[in-house]
């Protein structure tokens, strides 16, 4: 297997909320990765406990988590570095 290194992004080591002040552009994106993230982690356990049509919703929500991703990636966040997705969970009365 050969590995673009063209295609890899200089995402910035163990990236956190607290990185940014809150009203930050790359904060409030990691916070809507964040509850997306924890959306689907939902949908999966309830697709693998006794409600296989969530699965369905769990697709698109796959699909949105890697846009998200992928914009986060693209975004720069000083020292020539990215930003990317930081991956904390989201009590879900706080998901939108």
């Amino acid at each position: 297997m050969v590995v673009d290194s063209e295609g890899i992004y200089p995402m910035r080591p163990n990236p956190r909320l607290e990185d940014h002040p809150a009203g930050d552009p790359i904060r409030s994106a990691q916070t809507q990765f964040n509850q997306a993230y924890c959306t689907l982690l939902q949908q999966l356990e309830q697709t693998f406990n006794g409600r296989p049509q969530a699965f369905g919703a769990s697709m698109g929500t796959m699909y949105m988590l890697k846009g998200k991703a992928q914009s986060l990636l693209q975004t720069l966040d000083g020292d020539e570095n990215t930003a990317g997705p930081t991956f904390e969970y989201v009590t879900p009365e706080l998901r939108s």
